[in-house]
């Protein structure tokens, strides 16, 4: 059976490191092991992501490098799921992707899930927004007048590269409030993971994050009540999400909620 890749970089596409914090996830609830590393010599700045010294559990020094890593996690059901986590590269990206493609590939990759987070006017106290869509291959054309124009970090140039290559690639990425952009975000993990739920077979166990979310934001909702600014600002946020969900209560969504009446009176009758 073919494997899932899924793939997350800190730094510029992962605000409120809800990218990283998924692959992160994972690793805790299931079981992994090594499956291939991207030497960070060649790719990254030291001087912007340094290695690291630290005391292992023989009590040796030891350094870790800021290395891109690849497991294979082994899910209770379904095919396995290849991480790929690491620091976004400073230099030569293109090389950069054609290794890490090279590698999904050796590990019978068939289809990728790209994660990225960035920051948005999106209020703490709402579902955060979550975007998906699946990347086109290189001679697709793409149509709308709404797509972005714009810089771009390395998931979306490793998601082009994966799409040519002929894997099924799709974008996930979710929206965190800017406001509160400095510590991690497990409410925007959480949304993270729910449409990765959608794309793997078993079920993600998500109860600790789920309390995690909630303190989250409890403490953001302490943090509005102590400074006036910041909870007028938030409320002004809300009022303008709200108003913009508003359109989703007609047109199809309204009549597929009367078909529903319809239904439960039907079985009522």
């Amino acid at each position: 059976m073919s494997r899932i890749a899924i793939t997350a970089f800190s730094g510029w596409n992962d605000a409120g490191e809800a990218a990283s914090g998924v692959i992160e996830h994972l690793l805790e609830v299931w079981p992994s092991r090594p499956a291939g590393a991207v030497d960070a010599e060649e790719y990254i700045d030291f001087q912007v992501n340094r290695p690291e010294v630290r005391t292992d559990e023989d009590g040796l020094r030891v350094l870790d490098w800021p290395d891109t890593e690849l497991r294979i996690v082994q899910p209770p059901r379904g095919p396995e799921i290849v991480t790929v986590l690491g620091p976004e590269p400073s230099l030569h990206w293109k090389r950069f992707c054609d290794e890490v493609l090279e590698q999904m590939q050796a590990l019978d990759v068939s289809s990728v899930i790209s994660l990225g987070a960035l920051l948005a006017d999106s209020p703490h106290s709402r579902p955060l927004p979550v975007s998906s869509s699946i990347e086109p291959g290189s001679a697709q054309p793409v149509e709308g007048s709404e797509l972005y124009s714009g810089p771009v970090g390395v998931p979306t140039i490793l998601a082009r590269r994966t799409a040519s290559a002929g894997l099924r690639t799709s974008n996930v990425w979710v929206q965190v409030p800017h406001y509160v952009s400095q510590n991690p975000s497990p409410k925007a993990v959480l949304g993270l993971l729910r449409e990765v739920q959608s794309l793997v077979s078993a079920p993600i166990p998500i109860d600790d994050l789920l309390e995690e979310s909630e303190a989250w934001e409890r403490g953001v909702d302490e943090l509005a009540r102590t400074d006036e600014d910041v909870a007028d600002y938030v409320r002004r946020l809300e009022r303008a999400q709200d108003a913009a969900d508003l359109p989703e209560a007609s047109g199809d969504a309204i009549a597929k909620e009367f078909e529903q009446f319809l239904r439960r009176r039907r079985e009522t009758d």
